[in-house]
């Protein structure tokens, strides 16, 4: 294999590898009214599922990360706090207490 083909194909594996980057994304919030904060939990648990009363967690891949991003700007008003963090690892994550286990699921729509 000449240089150049090697280069292609390290590029290659690594769009790959970029592209099925999953994330584990963090989703906290103290939304002021009932109804915005009733719909924003209706959003977020299309994307995760809740671990505590203001606290959602999720798994999902960069494109899912962007749409989910993107749809909280409606639910949002000046005297509300919205935080996602993304956290690239599961090591990164200390618990303590209850724990609550989940499994990560590749969801094939035919």
């Amino acid at each position: 294999m000449m240089e150049n083909e090697k280069f292609i194909e390290c590029v290659a594996d690594t769009e790959v590898r970029e592209r099925d980057t999953r994330y584990l994304i963090l989703v906290i919030y103290d939304i002021v009214d009932n109804k915005r904060r009733t719909q924003f939990c209706k959003y977020v648990s299309s994307f995760g599922f809740r671990v505590q009363k203001s606290c959602f967690e999720a798994v999902i891949d960069k494109h899912r990360y962007r749409r989910l991003v993107e749809g909280i700007t409606p639910f949002i008003k000046v005297e509300d706090s919205i935080r996602v963090y993304k956290i690239r690892s599961r090591d990164d994550v200390m618990n303590f207490g209850e724990f609550m286990s989940y499994t990560e699921e590749d969801v094939i729509v035919i």
